[in-house]
């Protein structure tokens, strides 16, 4: 009896440090992508910025219009940045 139970612990002992090992692995991966996305989301409001530093864009009437709706996308994107 004493055998059948360290069998089954070692079974489950061994599938946990299996799933666990893999479960961690997913989330280094994630983690890598989330970085990979905060700083490409970064570059672009960088970019966008710097386009636009002496405002001109915004004044003009029809491209004005463009780039503001360009700007609240890049602010709806900030918030997924990592901070």
């Amino acid at each position: 009896m004493e055998i059948i139970l360290s069998v089954i612990l070692t079974l489950v002992i061994t599938t946990a440090f299996f799933v666990i090992r893999n479960l961690i692995k997913q989330t280094e991966r994630l983690e890598d992508f989330i970085t990979k996305q905060s700083e490409a989301i970064q570059a672009c409001d960088k970019r966008l910025k710097h386009l636009d530093h002496k405002g001109s864009f915004v004044a003009d009437d029809e491209i004005g219009f463009f780039f503001k709706e360009v700007e609240k996308i890049q602010e709806a994107l900030n918030e997924f940045t990592l901070k």
